[in-house]
């Protein structure tokens, strides 16, 4: 007994041991949940964002601004969700995959993923607490939720899944902002900017929580004004970093109307909001799952972390503020519930989020956090630190390889090698990126690749390469081409070597005009706003690492 004590004292009295071990049993678990869940089975929203991943690996090649359209998509129509559903976090994994395979550089983005969601919650919670037993049970709590696991595996809604990973950042960056060294303001923009360059209705429902933060922490920001300046000069710098999603996508959507706008095509926010026996099922989820439904929620594992706020005594700041915490994710489960008023003013404005479970990503974290304070008041001794987080360990290797075999029975239903076709809206989700004029999935799929013309004595011969379409055109008058490719902004004609105009059909196609016989080359090849937007960020990206290299060496 005595070596065992002298070995968690030297542990104990060494802080660089800490994260040491800590480290080492994530990336332990992080090994074991690619164990778990593989082979790689598709959920739900799993080939939407696979063929993401695959556009980009596509696109690389097409030129330094990444601008490229999914030309594998709809049956070669080209299919434009990059401008609508940011791939910045995926370009690193798609060079991956171009020098590897697709799959491989899928998985490698999710265990990457998964070790940087450990150490900034970690990096967080420290900073924080000054705790590091808090900060590692925090982090393996977090990062291996039944949440987000489900996120991950069984929605496979990866957009979203991503987004834990900067989460723990964005809390950091507000931290200072209104407490600690608010020099540091460049946090918070360096982790809302991955937020939304990651997931858009993440980040909002992020910036209705930071407002709520906002009002519960509000003396601090009224005593010091400056910590108000360099709030805003984080969202200035928010702005300019994500350029290259934001103001592509709001050229976009102002050009024309999309089926996102135009169409019923998600459920609205009271429609799926959750029972309250699925809510109470959700809150102790993780070990024995019914195979037949479907349950979003934070897990029993965190909610025995909660719990043990009975067991933790006295008044502190740190209490308060896991309390504060813990308040809040309960009140985010409860907004996720029919008892929440989702269906009238200002709730109903919120009816692009779709799932109000999606708060439990939040709940999530709070959860985490505060637990692992509270684990670490309640067992002060040593030993019982020791057999606690031991313990946690167990329990979170049993929910991955309880909830790994239920992912394997449950998803294997399809390959992930399944064609792309009307039958399965050829993997793009609900097709809220097709132009409203588009009749629908099946115009495309009933038109094929034909040239539309005016004049049936019109010769019209056509091959594509790449994103590349060359027409010959024959005509002994003026001609109106409709070419088999959805329009959006940016796509650029030359006829017999001088430009023409581009334009939308009734169809939602792209159309040429062509006077005479000759040869017409149609491709996208952007906006000004999108290659603006390219070195926006750019520069933005290289002006803040400068900044924050100058301010290290002051501090030095």
């Amino acid at each position: 007994m005595k070596r065992t004590d002298n070995l968690l004292d030297q542990v104990a009295a060494n802080r660089k041991s800490h994260f040491r071990l800590f480290l080492s049993v994530l990336l332990v678990l992080s090994l074991l949940m690619m164990y778990f869940y593989n082979p790689l089975q598709p959920g739900q929203d799993f080939f939407f964002h696979y063929r993401r991943l695959q556009a980009l690996m596509d696109g690389m090649g097409t030129g330094p601004y990444l601008i490229y359209l999914d030309y594998g998509a709809m049956d070669g129509y080209g299919y434009f969700a990059k401008a609508f559903y940011p791939d910045f976090v995926l370009i690193p994994f798609a060079c991956i995959g171009n020098l590897t395979s697709i799959e491989f550089a899928y998985q490698f983005m999710i265990f990457t993923m998964t070790i940087l969601c450990g150490i900034f919650t970690y990096i967080f919670v420290n900073k924080v607490y000054k705790n590091s037993f808090a900060a590692s049970v925090s982090a393996l709590l977090y990062t291996f939720a039944v949440y987000r696991l489900l996120d991950i595996y069984h929605r496979a809604a990866i957009g979203e899944a991503l987004t834990f990973t900067f989460l723990p950042l964005v809390f950091l960056g507000l931290y200072h902002i209104i407490k600690g060294d608010y020099k540091k303001w460049y946090i918070l923009a360096i982790g809302f900017s991955l937020m939304i360059l990651t997931h858009l209705i993440s980040s909002l429902l992020l910036f209705i929580t930071v407002l709520i933060f906002f009002v519960i922490y509000y003396k601090p920001l009224f005593r010091e004004p400056q910590r108000v300046r360099c709030l805003l000069l984080a969202g200035a710098a928010t702005v300019f970093i994500t350029a290259y999603y934001t103001f592509p996508m709001i050229e976009q959507m102002a050009s024309g109307t999309f089926y996102y706008e135009s169409r019923d095509l998600m459920s609205k926010t009271q429609d799926s909001a959750l029972k309250m026996n699925w809510i109470v099922w959700g809150l102790f989820s993780g070990i024995i799952h019914p195979r037949q439904v479907f349950i979003p929620g934070t897990g029993l594992l965190l909610t025995c972390a909660v719990a043990l706020r009975l067991f933790v005594y006295g008044k502190s700041k740190e209490l308060r503020s896991a309390d504060i915490l813990v308040i809040l994710g309960l009140a985010f489960v409860f907004a996720s519930s029919f008892l929440f008023p989702w269906s009238i003013f200002p709730f109903n404005k919120l009816n692009f989020i779709q799932l109000p479970w999606r708060l439990f990503e939040f709940s999530t974290f709070f959860f985490a956090v505060a637990g692992g304070y509270y684990l670490s008041q309640a067992f002060k001794s040593r030993k019982r630190l020791a057999v606690a987080g031991f313990s946690i360990v167990i329990v979170i290797v049993s929910v991955m390889a309880n909830d790994g075999k239920l992912y394997q029975d449950v998803r294997s239903n399809r390959p992930i090698t399944q064609v792309a076709a009307l039958e399965n809206d050829y993997h793009l989700g609900g097709l809220e990126y097709m132009p409203d004029k588009v009749p629908s999935p099946e115009y495309i799929a009933q038109r094929g690749d034909r040239v539309g013309k005016k004049y049936e004595d019109t010769k019209v011969t056509s091959f594509r390469k790449g994103g590349v379409t060359v027409l010959d055109i024959i005509t002994s008058e003026p001609e109106t081409l409709e070419l088999p490719l959805l329009y959006y902004k940016g796509y650029k004609a030359v006829f017999n070597g001088e430009e023409i105009q581009v334009s939308e059909s009734g169809n939602g196609l792209v159309q040429i005009p062509v006077e005479k016989s000759g040869s017409a080359t149609i491709y996208y090849a952007g906006t000004f706003i999108q290659k603006s937007g390219y070195y926006i960020t750019l520069i933005s990206i290289i002006a803040l690492c400068v900044f924050i290299a100058l301010q290290r060496r002051k501090v030095l």
